[in-house]
């Protein structure tokens, strides 16, 4: 189960959140490793805070060659990002299903969380960053996903 915080965010939010979170020692981390890097949450949203370097995890599976949190010390990250007019969730997870994984990743969640809660303005149940709030003051509309993007995507592994 465990928990986890939602919240919105323009493109200085998420690189204020994610800039707090490397200051912690987290690393930014895509499911499938071999990409040399993370693109801009837009075109990717889905990723991992790692508290070990991509070298060091444990990765499984065929090409794609793939990591997770049941195997690694990570949170899941599904980053926010604005494309005018939608700001779209996002939101960080810390799973409890491997107690000694949970263990370290509780921590930097709380962390994390805390820092949300104390920099961004709660919104209901989640949270809005602070060029986000600027953005639905001015008609920016708040969605779970793009319109017209499909909300599941099977992968075979």
């Amino acid at each position: 189960m465990g928990s986890s915080i939602e919240f919105y965010c323009g493109q200085s939010d998420i690189e204020a959140l994610q800039g707090f979170a490397l200051s912690l020692g987290l690393h930014l981390v895509l499911p499938t490793i071999q990409e040399a890097s993370v693109p801009a949450p837009a075109e990717r949203p889905y990723c991992y805070l790692s508290l070990i370097p991509k070298s060091e995890l444990h990765p499984f599976g065929k090409p794609p060659v793939r990591v997770t949190h049941a195997k690694d010390p990570m949170l899941r990250f599904m980053r926010a990002y604005f494309k005018n007019p939608y700001l779209v969730l996002g939101h960080i997870h810390w799973s409890d299903d491997v107690p000694a994984l949970a263990a370290q990743t509780k921590p930097y969640f709380q962390k994390l969380r805390n820092w949300i809660k104390r920099e961004w303005t709660q919104h209901g149940d989640l949270y809005l960053g602070p060029e986000a709030k600027e953005l639905v003051a001015k008609g920016a509309q708040m969605v779970n996903a793009l319109p017209d993007q499909a909300t599941f995507t099977v992968v075979k592994v």
